[in-house]
C-alpha cells in the first residue's frame, strides 16, 4: 500500500473537531450511566505511524488498561482504543465508584464493568461521531477490555488490520471528575480506504 500522507493543519483541525463533537457526546452518555458529572476534553489531535503508539507510554512492556471496539461498514473499517497507564485507569474506576482499588493488579468484575463501559460510550460515541460525518452507519463489535503490557494487547488486537493500516489517529484524552482528573488516549487505527473516505466527506482536502 502507498503510505499515507501526513495531514494538513486543516486536515488535523477537522479530525480534532470530529474528537471534540464524540467527546460531547460522550459526556452526555458518562452522565448518564455514572449519574454525575464528568467533563471530558481532547487534548491533542495528531496522525502518528502506528509503531509509535508505544512512545505515548513506556514502551511496548508498560502495563495498560485497555478497551477496544472495531467500527465497520462496508468499504470502512477501523479500530478504537481506550488506553490508559494502568496507575491512571485505576485512578478513574476509584473516581466514579468512590471505591479504593485495593490492588491495581486485581479487580473485580464490578470494576471491570465500569472501565468497560466507559470505555464502550467514549469509543462509540465518537464512531458514531465518524458514522454521522461519512454518512453510512458503522456496525460495533462488543467492547472487549484488557490488563496487560502493550505491546500484547496490540499486536493481538491489530494482526487482521497489520497489513492495511500503518497509521493511528490519536486523540489525548483528560477526564476530570470535580477537583479530580486523570488522561488515557483514543486511538483510531483505520484502512487507508478508511481515512481517504473520513476526508472525502468532510470535504477537506
Amino acid at each position: 500500500m502507498s503510505p499515507i500522507k501526513r495531514p494538513s493543519y486543516l486536515r488535523i483541525d477537522a479530525l480534532k473537531e470530529l474528537g471534540n463533537i464524540g467527546a460531547g457526546h460522550a459526556v452526555t452518555g458518562l452522565a448518564k450511566l455514572l449519574k454525575k458529572r464528568i467533563d471530558v476534553n481532547i487534548t491533542s489531535v495528531d496522525l502518528i505511524p502506528v509503531k509509535i503508539i508505544y512512545n505515548f507510554f513506556n514502551g511496548p512492556e508498560s502495563m495498560v488498561s485497555v478497551v477496544y471496539i472495531e467500527g465497520y461498514s462496508e468499504g470502512f473499517r477501523g479500530m478504537m482504543f481506550l488506553i490508559f497507564p494502568h496507575p491512571e485507569a485505576t485512578r478513574l474506576v476509584e473516581l466514579v465508584t468512590g471505591k479504593s482499588q485495593i490492588d491495581d493488579k486485581f479487580w473485580d468484575e464490578y470494576s471491570l464493568s465500569v472501565l468497560r463501559e466507559i470505555g464502550n460510550i467514549m469509543c462509540g460515541s465518537y464512531l458514531t461521531a465518524l458514522s454521522t460525518f461519512v454518512n453510512r452507519k458503522l456496525m460495533q463489535s462488543v467492547p472487549q477490555v484488557s490488563h496487560d503490557m502493550l505491546g500484547a494487547v496490540m499486536d493481538s488486537v491489530l494482526v487482521d488490520l497489520s497489513m492495511e493500516s500503518d497509521y493511528a489517529l490519536v486523540l489525548e484524552t483528560a477526564f476530570t471528575l470535580g477537583a479530580n482528573g486523570c488522561k488515557g488516549f483514543l486511538f483510531f487505527v483505520p484502512t487507508q480506504e478508511s481515512l481517504d473516505t473520513i476526508f472525502e466527506s468532510i470535504g477537506v482536502d
